[in-house]
This record gives C-alpha cells, sequence and structure tokens, in this order.
C-alpha cells in the first residue's frame, strides 16, 4: 500500500504544479503517468485489483487514481475498468471511482459520458463534457455516491477560480494563440490570425480526475 500512496502523492503534486503553470510540469505529468501505468499494470498481472481487503480504502482509491491518468494506455484503462467494475460488484471499491474511471474510458472513445465527471472549460465557466440523457445525471450521480451536478461545477469553480483559455503557438509563425482547449476525445481547429495557418489540436492530459 506505502507504493500506491507514494505514487498517488507524486501524481498530485505534478498536477499541482501544471495549475500553477510550471512550463516543465506538463512533461513531468506525462512521465509520471506512463511509469504509474506501467507500474499498476504488473500489480493488476500479479494480484488483480487492489480492493479494499488487500490495501485498505485509500489504497484501492489511490490504485483507480493511477488508471484514472492512464490516458496514454487505452487498452490498461479499460481493462482497470473491467476489473474495478466487479471489485465494486464484490465491495472491494468505490461506486464513486468506478464512476469516474467509466466517464473517463467512454469519453477517450468518443463516446458521451454518464456521470458528468469529466469537465471542460469553454467561455470562462465549467460544464460536463458530452453528456448522456442530461435531465436524468443526476439520479445517476446519486446512485454512484456522488453530489448533484450543479454543485460538482460550483466547487470546482470554487477551488479552481474561472477558467482561462491556454496559450498555444503557431507551429508556422510561433504567434501565441488564446483558445478554449477541446474536450477530452474530441479536438479543435484552429486559425493564426496572423499568417493564416489552419491546424487542429486534442488534449493529451484531462485536466481533473
Amino acid at each position: 500500500m506505502e507504493e500506491l500512496l507514494r505514487r498517488r502523492d507524486v501524481d498530485q503534486a505534478a498536477r499541482s504544479a501544471v495549475r500553477q503553470g510550471r512550463q516543465e510540469a506538463f512533461r513531468r505529468v506525462l512521465a509520471i503517468d506512463d511509469d504509474n501505468a506501467a507500474w499498476l499494470e504488473e500489480v493488476i498481472d500479479q494480484v488483480g485489483w487492489p480492493g479494499r481487503s488487500r490495501v485498505g480504502e485509500e489504497g484501492s482509491h489511490a490504485a483507480w487514481l493511477l488508471a484514472q491518468h492512464a490516458d496514454r494506455r487505452p487498452a490498461l484503462q479499460r481493462r482497470c475498468l473491467q476489473l474495478l467494475e466487479a471489485a465494486v460488484a464484490a465491495g472491494e471499491a468505490s461506486a464513486a471511482d468506478l464512476a469516474y474511471l467509466t466517464d473517463r474510458v467512454l469519453l477517450a472513445s468518443g463516446e458521451s459520458q454518464i456521470y458528468g465527471t469529466q469537465f471542460t472549460a469553454q467561455d470562462g465557466r465549467f460544464a460536463a463534457c458530452r453528456l448522456r440523457d442530461p435531465e436524468s445525471v443526476d439520479d445517476r450521480r446519486a446512485s454512484a455516491g456522488l453530489e448533484p451536478l450543479q454543485a460538482y461545477l460550483d466547487r470546482v469553480y470554487e477551488l479552481d477560480g474561472p477558467p482561462s483559455p491556454a496559450r498555444v503557438l503557431c507551429p508556422s509563425c510561433r504567434q501565441e494563440i488564446e483558445t478554449w482547449l477541446p474536450e477530452m476525445g474530441s479536438r479543435t481547429t484552429i486559425l493564426c490570425p496572423a499568417c493564416q495557418s489552419v491546424w487542429t489540436i486534442k488534449p493529451r492530459v484531462p485536466s481533473e480526475a
């Protein structure tokens, strides 16, 4: 369990540095995610999903976090989702953790999320990415032990403040351009006002668990 918690703490510290705008932090997050994904794969190969009876509540939650951030290993992430589903059914893991990983995998596959756990920033506000049946989302969230969607988005806004557009460099003329990043699993086309170059971007590391 100690190694799970150590890796969780390293993950969260690296993401905190990204939110603070440190330029070198993004590459560090990618390296940490890749290392954690490889380590988690070895663990589940050997012992299966690290459930509550083996690593405790905190350790099981830490294992979910590593899977949640294994975005560059989609096959592994889908495998973890199947293992986590079985763990929840056996009382070995959190239904809320399962909701988050379910949404993550669905969005990465280009589908709509179910619980609204994954959000995007657009036009100065936070909103749930592609959401299936939004009128009944709070019922689904309640079944997983999650707060209502609007309360969740309000809490994110309170913690992080109003979102700001990202700054990207034109690959042709290096002009800095402000843009809202696309949702996970989608992409945005950008037109450079300086040189009229057009290119497409898509997010690589989501901002939240």
